[in-house]
């Protein structure tokens, strides 16, 4: 739970020549990766395409292994890395603040970084700097907000738009269908519904998330409401009956048969053994980018 092995934060300092870096490697290789240009350019080169940002300009980057930066000669910036813990932790029980990360294999680029309203995003770098270099009481939680911020803020910069149509290609398909889930997964709408909302048959939207995802779209919605589930039971002393409650469930027994058809265990029995347990259960790829 040391907060220094769950966020990489850095300065990019001006250098007299290019450098290159490999955020996603080591023991970064699963971290979300947040990168300022505060001046000067930075190249991201991905193997299917390359990007040049102008500072001041961002990106929010996936964990992509063969991702490299390159850093123009008196360039500066900030480098942030976030766990997947850490992300988790972020986000909290915001579907908001999660469809303002890049979905999939996709990344972010703000190629306009002027504030439009304070704090800025390089004074939120900043202050994370500080936080993280002198621990006290609090910093967490001051880290955790400054990162929501600076999020927001990029996203605001980089003028995303969340409606995608669903009629199209099957990943948009699968976009939209993710970003319907994340508003409705406490609602406990059915299949039916989520396909009469994305204007397609129930048969087409099975179709496309078995090719893609090998799963079914209960499966995936299921997998939503566990990932919840246990950000609830890691992070919030709230008993099981409050958090079956806030989830949508009509009572502390659906939700706990729910829970151990899921993982094996009742809600009640996972908290006690949080201490000392590996990876959470069936959340290998949950995060961010587990759906294209």
């Amino acid at each position: 739970d040391d907060l220094s092995r769950l966020l990489r934060a850095e300065t990019l300092p001006a250098g007299l020549r290019m450098r290159q870096i490999r955020p996603c490697r080591g023991s970064y290789c699963g971290h979300l990766h947040l990168v300022l240009v505060t001046s000067g350019r930075i190249s991201l080169e991905l193997p299917e395409a390359s990007h040049e940002i102008t500072a001041p300009a961002a990106l929010i980057l996936p964990p992509l292994p063969e991702a490299v930066l390159k850093l123009d000669a008196g360039s500066e910036g900030f480098l942030f890395g976030l766990a997947p813990q850490l992300l988790g932790e972020v986000l909290g029980l915001d579907a908001e603040m999660e469809r303002m990360l890049p979905q999939g294999g996709g990344l972010l680029l703000c190629t306009d970084l002027t504030s439009e309203a304070p704090p800025d995003p390089e004074a939120l770098a900043r202050a994370i700097l500080l936080e993280a270099a002198q621990p006290r009481t609090g910093s967490r939680t001051s880290i955790l907000s400054c990162l929501r911020l600076l999020i927001v803020q990029l996203w605001r910069n980089a003028h995303q738009h969340l409606h995608t149509p669903a009629a199209g290609s099957d990943s948009q398909l699968i976009e939209a269908f993710r970003r319907e889930v994340e508003v409705h997964f406490r609602n406990h709408l059915p299949v039916s519904g989520y396909a009469a909302r994305l204007g397609v048959s129930e048969a087409r939207l099975r179709r496309v998330c078995l090719k893609g995802q090998g799963k079914t779209p209960l499966q995936l919605i299921h997998r939503r409401i566990m990932r919840e589930a246990l950000a609830w039971l890691e992070h919030s002393p709230r008993p099981v009956a409050e958090i079956a409650q806030s989830l949508g469930f009509s009572d502390a027994a659906e939700f706990s048969h729910f829970f151990k058809r899921s993982s094996g265990q009742s809600p009640s029995h996972y908290r006690a053994s949080l201490s000392g347990r590996g990876p959470r259960p069936g959340t290998e790829a949950d995060s961010f980018a587990d759906w294209p």
